[in-house]
């Protein structure tokens, strides 16, 4: 007999396990499957963004996540070098966690935390809801759809038996060769090779002492034939990630001497240390011809694939799953229209093609074309050559430390769920954000008077904002709302967060993205929130263009 639920996820990584947590936390019913042990033994992902932690805030788990065991004060540079041991060629001032300040745009800061933390937190927030199971030891087989649902085969790994789950709908999120995409026969599309490359999961707890460095987050190794590959530390207490740049040649795991590897690009050839794993693997950007096909969609790496430089990769994809989240509860809820999680794509898709094409600039950043013949040399034509190349690395790589407008300034100009109000876009720049509650965008974050973030009143449902003073205005819309069963709860805020917003009134969806804005109250409520919920195209609903609130 089959195992029924309403959502069956395909996959138990960060992007899995973000949707099961968001859906369980949302109050619906899901199964994760994964063919693993729920045990990170090689961690790709140390950095957690913003807007991820921003997501972990309201999951109840960002106080977990921000002091997990990562030393607090270890700080977090990034070094150009000829070797660890070697010349220096330029470096970038990063401060420790204990010293990052929380932004202005946001009630989180980014935080180091290795996926071998990361990901048993997300396991953790998903299992505490009673209506999520998380099923290791269990591989994805295939799966038959109808109109009703998505009949999905699995084997037990522990005793070979076959299993069956019946769901409303079905999620992809195992990855880049995605067998639940393959079976869908949905193409990638983009760069299939940027060049292949290699992971070295090792320790060395004297490496940094060795070497002659203090505290460090990365070391990129330079050297006269080009970057040669770089060193992330993984947990800040002597685990580190070498990742070897190889462009067109593949990996020889017969012939590969990892430790080699490693004593050379720290410089010292009685370095001790030990190997914990070896992965080859290929630099890519690719993003998915479509999202989903009926009942079944994909999410994370199954869609996109892209270049680790800048980190967005699994951000990206706890976006995604965000997004769908919201979306399927509002479906299984009965007030999501027909027309909501066709917007998946329409919203998510242009966000990967964005964040995929900027993590591929970020990595051909690291490839400067300065005359590099003297690089190792020890005079001063060698000093002058690794100051020219350290300026060019320095400039062509500062999108990647700074990257908050790719963070938090992603938008959804096209949605067919956001009302536009006729205000030209904010600049899309990969380092700068620009808050704006333009429709589409990231509601802006403001501190309320009660400590609460504006961000802290998003999530369950839609929420009306409103200046101080015009709660009688919000009556019809939310008595609208109480008639179609769209949850929708009004909110007073003080002028000067409307005057951020542009708008005495302004409609945040379940995901914190603004749908509609106006100084006026909307004069058709049902319409807009046909419009809002997937029910009906956008239609000619034509708000005043904002301006000052106080008036």
């Amino acid at each position: 007999m089959a195992v029924e639920t309403e959502v069956l996820i395909v996959g138990g990584g960060a992007v899995g396990l973000a949707l099961a947590a968001e859906l369980g936390w949302r109050g619906r019913s899901c199964i994760v499957l994964d063919e693993g042990n729920g045990v990170i033994e090689h961690p790709r992902t140390g950095g957690i963004s913003v807007r991820t932690m921003e997501h972990c805030r309201r999951w109840g788990i960002a106080d977990a996540v921000r002091n997990n065991r990562f030393p607090q004060d270890y700080r977090l540079d990034t070094v150009f070098c000829t070797s660890v041991a070697g010349f220096e060629v330029a470096r970038v001032s990063s401060p420790s966690m204990a010293e990052t300040p929380i932004p202005p745009e946001s009630p989180e800061r980014k935080v180091r935390c290795p996926q071998f933390w990361f990901d048993p937190m997300l396991s953790r927030a998903a299992a505490d809801h009673p209506t999520v199971s998380l099923r290791y030891h269990t591989r994805f087989t295939h799966l038959v759809q109808d109109d009703d649902g998505v009949s999905a085969f699995a084997e037990d790994l522990r005793d070979g038996a076959q299993l069956e789950f019946r769901a409303k709908y079905l999620i992809g999120c195992d990855g880049p060769l995605s067998p639940v995409r393959e079976q869908l026969g949905i193409a990638m599309s983009g760069i299939p090779l940027l060049n292949y490359s290699v992971n070295i999961l090792f320790s060395s707890p004297t490496l940094l002492e060795r070497a002659g460095q203090d505290a460090t987050e990365r070391f990129i190794i330079v050297t006269p034939d080009g970057t040669w590959g770089n060193f992330t530390v993984v947990d800040g207490r002597g685990m580190w990630r070498l990742t070897l740049i190889r462009d067109e040649e593949k990996l020889d795991l017969a012939t590969f001497d990892a430790a080699a590897e490693i004593r050379r690009g720290v410089g010292i050839d009685d370095l001790e240390l030990e190997v914990h794993s070896v992965k080859p693997w290929r630099r890519t950007q690719l993003v998915a011809d479509a999202y989903s096909d009926g009942r079944v969609f994909l999410c994370g790496d199954s869609l996109h694939t892209m270049s680790p430089t800048g980190g967005f990769g699994v951000n990206t994809g706890i976006g995604d799953a965000v997004d769908l989240g919201w979306k399927l509860d509002a479906v299984l809820s009965g007030w999501g229209g027909p027309q909501l999680l066709d917007s998946y794509e329409t919203e998510r898709r242009p966000i990967g093609v964005r964040n995929a094409t900027a993590a591929t600039a970020n990595f051909k950043g690291w490839l400067a074309s300065t005359d590099r013949a003297e690089l190792l040399e020890d005079t001063p034509s060698g000093e002058q050559v690794r100051a020219a190349v350290g300026k060019e690395l320095l400039e062509a790589t500062h999108a990647e430390w700074e990257s908050l407008g790719v963070i938090l300034g992603y938008r959804y100009e096209d949605s067919p769920l956001c009302v536009p109000d006729g205000t030209p876009p904010t600049p899309d720049d990969q380092s700068t954000y620009v808050p704006t509650a333009r429709p589409g965008s990231r509601a802006p974050h403001a501190w309320l008077p009660d400590g609460r973030s504006t961000l802290d009143l998003f999530g369950h449902g839609f929420v009306l904002l409103h200046q101080a003073g015009s709660a009688a205005d919000t009556g019809p819309f939310v008595q609208a709302a109480a008639a179609t069963g769209v949850p929708v709860t009004a909110q007073e805020v003080p002028t000067d967060v409307a005057d951020l917003y542009e708008a005495r009134f302004t409609l945040v969806r379940p995901d914190g993205h603004v749908a509609w804005r106006s100084y006026t109250a909307p004069e058709d409520p049902a319409a807009l929130l046909d419009v809002v919920r997937g029910g009906l195209p956008v239609v000619a609903l034509t708000p005043e263009r904002p301006g000052s609130a106080r008036r």
